[in-house]
């Protein structure tokens, strides 16, 4: 997967150059919250130097711009272009994953079909890349691990249209699954590329996915109540207010039903916050990975925050 663009040789190197200084400025940031802050415009540059390689997947890519993998790569290799080799290799994973999980979702064999092309196209830029080669074959492997979770999320979506309840274990297996491409597809791609990942490393990332994903589940909540998709605010709630009650309510007052359902101190969602927040800060990792650590932080207090709010107003 060459670094190079359509953009012309003067262009390219101004991409570059940029991408460069900030991912430098974000190695001598020591703040978290600031380096957070510095995440968003690395985000931008990647995506818009991205873009200029492959836009046909605009309305996806909104969903795989998170700059982590590219950071942990230079952080532990100071190499930009393997870096960005690591960003737009994950990057067209998680295009197979979103557009797979769009396919179950709708059932549109466009999506499929999307999917597909996007993992040949990628076994065939792996095919030619000597010392990465076992992806091929690895990254398949784990994909069809990573596939069961679609089955989990239909079994979730038929228990909550019939009112069943669920207990927090259920809720933290189901979270825990939906984030689990980090840790069984992603962290392979560091593991065949940088010299100190180790599966502890994966393991952070993993439960970084996991706060992630609690936290897009916040702000959906009346998009998966519209399309009847497992939530876990919705999962916590239904043990309080059935879900034929939480679907009957407008689209402006779903998010209040649901945050009704759910205790002031967050209840089951806030206890797993803390769970996988814990679990972060009890792994051992590499120093060039530690800013994972501090990112679980960082993650799981914007959670609590919103969630505290959410239940004081």
């Amino acid at each position: 997967m060459d670094i190079a663009s359509k953009l012309n040789d003067i262009e390219n190197k101004v991409y570059l150059d940029k991408i460069s200084r900030s991912i430098k400025d974000l190695n001598s940031t020591t703040d978290i919250l600031l380096f957070v802050q510095q995440m968003i415009p690395l985000s931008e540059l990647l995506n818009s130097f991205d873009q200029n390689i492959d836009n046909s997947f605009l309305d996806i890519d909104e969903n795989t711009q998170d700059p982590t993998y590219f950071i942990a790569a230079y952080f532990d290799t100071k190499n930009i272009a393997e870096s960005i080799w690591v960003y737009r290799t994950v990057r067209a994973l998680t295009r197979y994953i979103l557009l797979t999980d769009r396919f179950y979702e709708t059932r549109n064999d466009r999506y499929s079909s999307l999917a597909k092309q996007v993992l040949k196209s990628l076994n065939e830029i792996l095919q030619s890349n000597g010392d990465v080669q076992h992806l091929i074959y690895s990254i398949n492997y784990s994909l069809k691990q990573f596939s069961a979770f679609w089955k989990v999320e239909h079994i979730i979506k038929r228990r909550i249209l019939k009112n069943y309840t669920f207990s927090y274990n259920e809720i933290r297996h189901f979270n825990l699954s939906k984030s689990s491409d980090a840790l069984l597809v992603y962290a392979n791609v560091l593991d065949a590329k940088l010299p100190s990942f180790n599966q502890n490393a994966a393991l952070v990332l993993h439960y970084n996915q996991a706060l992630l994903d609690i936290q897009d589940d916040w702000e959906d909540i009346a998009d998966d109540v519209q399309d009847d998709m497992p939530n876990i605010f919705v999962m916590a709630a239904v043990n309080n207010i059935p879900y034929d009650r939480i679907r009957k309510s407008s689209r402006k007052d779903v998010r209040t039903t649901v945050l009704n359902g759910i205790n002031p101190s967050g209840g089951s969602v806030t206890r797993l916050v803390n769970e996988l927040q814990a679990s972060s800060k009890s792994i051992s990792i590499p120093n060039n990975f530690a800013f994972l650590k501090s990112l679980s932080d960082c993650y799981a207090d914007t959670l609590r925050i919103k969630i505290s709010s959410s239940n004081s107003r």
